[in-house]
């Protein structure tokens, strides 16, 4: 596919197929009830927010998302938040989410009123919105893919992206906004692709790229999946570092340009939040305060703080019980599609099986004398064997240091996986496998290459 025109159409073809099914499923790659329930509580932390905009301006209570009460209180707070909003009920109090910036909704108010959208058909076009830009991440990726592997890999990465469950259910919500969490690594990759940096310049513009991305990030998101998410940031340095073989002092360089800039992104969001807590509680040591305790709940704890019985139970949760729950949950699952109950069974994958293959395919990359007879082709898979693995870190660095989160939210913190794991498996697996099914084609057919 050489074509200009032909690589626009292909990018258009696929922003459209992923925008159509992070907003309506079309390919039923979740099961429905999945699909249509999941994370409305978070979402609701986000139309509490329009609430209270709408009532009280953008920048009332410091503009944290969270949820509004009545008088009398209800029982169910979620339900609440978008009945208000579509009937535009009265609510008496606002109650804050302090662990997160909240911009989402803030643009969304804006957004809101520029256009004078509202209700519940407002919420849709906003979740068409948001399931656009998810696309238009997930097609930036396929796009490097193309310009690294060519459109059938491509083309195949994308099958599974369609099929994947929890990227499906993640791509519409207004809460979680899942393109933020892609914007470092997509940054850090398309810098890298123009060229290896030679001079100090490069390596500035490396520093302030990862730190604006990352502030953009955790203006967005938040603290969520951090860890995951500077692990990510960085991965695309370890693949070009290998593929273009850099010397020892270009990577240390680098690196440190890189991790330099993914830190300090990180220490800005941090201030900021404290200053956003701060104006609520009265003064910045309260704000940091704050922010330890609930950095203290969602990993192992902190000694000075005492935290709830249901806090505490995730806080001491074995370690092992943790990684298996989330080693053990479903990469795919498409039993839905089927009443046999062979076939069902079938159409459910998970992570450990996913694991399994990618150190199947791992092996045969780099052991396979078809593969290695091609050199330029072998050092790129054995960078992206390398950056695999190593990708592998992303994941497990949430699921370890921020073990009391994960312990309660099994129901959503897996697709941490797909950051950027199960995306380079997905490469992996199409890239080498197709290389080696059409060398064979080839040879049967007489065809040298």
């Amino acid at each position: 596919m050489k074509s200009r025109y032909d690589i626009i159409l292909l990018f258009l073809f696929i922003t459209v197929t992923f925008t159509f099914n992070f907003k309506t499923n079309v390919f039923s790659s979740a099961a429905s009830v999945f699909f249509d329930y999941f994370q409305k509580d978070g979402e609701c932390l986000v139309v509490g927010r329009l609430l209270l905009t709408e009532e009280k301006g953008f920048t009332e209570h410091a503009c944290f998302l969270g949820w509004t009460h009545p008088e009398p209180d209800v029982d169910n707070r979620v339900k609440f938040q978008f009945d208000a909003y579509q009937k535009g009920l009265e609510f008496a109090s606002y109650e804050g989410y302090y662990s997160h910036p909240g911009m989402q909704a803030f643009l969304f108010g804006i957004i809101f009123k520029i256009t004078g959208w509202s209700g519940l058909e407002g919420l849709n076009t906003l979740a068409w919105l948001v399931s656009f830009f998810t696309a238009l991440a997930f097609a930036i990726f396929l796009y490097w893919v193309m310009i690294k592997w060519g459109w059938e890999t491509t083309m195949m990465v994308f099958i599974l992206l369609i099929f994947s469950q929890w990227i499906t259910v993640y791509g519409r919500n207004l809460f979680w906004v899942l393109s933020a969490f892609y914007i470092p690594f997509l940054t850090g990759l398309f810098w890298l692709q123009r060229g290896e940096p030679k001079s100090k310049r490069p390596l500035l513009i490396t520093f302030l790229l990862m730190f604006g991305s990352i502030f953009i990030k955790f203006l967005f998101t938040g603290f969520e999946y951090m860890t995951t998410i500077m692990v990510m940031a960085v991965t695309p340095w370890v693949f070009y570092a290998i593929d273009r073989q850099w010397e020892i002092k270009t990577i240390i360089r680098n690196l440190m340009a890189a991790c330099g800039g993914v830190l300090t992104g990180l220490l800005s969001g941090i201030i900021w939040l404290t200053v956003q807590v701060s104006i609520l509680k009265g003064s910045f040591y309260e704000g940091i305060d704050y922010i330890l305790w609930s950095f203290g709940k969602r990993t192992h704890g902190l000694p000075q703080y005492q935290y709830d019985h249901y806090l505490e139970r995730s806080i001491q949760s074995s370690q092992w019980q943790v990684l298996s729950a989330y080693l053990n949950d479903h990469a795919f699952h498409v039993r839905h599609w089927f009443g046999n109950h062979i076939w069902g069974a079938l159409s459910v994958i998970n992570f450990v099986v996913c694991i399994v293959f990618f150190i199947v395919m791992s092996y045969v990359t780099l052991s396979s004398n078809t593969i290695r007879r091609d050199e330029a082709f072998y050092r790129r898979q054995k960078a992206l064997v390398w950056t695999l693995w190593i990708s592998l870190l992303a994941p497990l660095s949430w699921f370890i240091i921020f073990k009391g989160h994960s312990a309660i939210h099994t129901h959503m913190n897996t697709i941490v996986w797909y950051m950027p794991f199960m995306l380079f498996g997905f490469i992996l697996t199409c890239s080498s496998g197709w290389y080696l099914i059409r060398n064979f084609w080839l040879k049967r057919k007489g065809v040298k290459e």
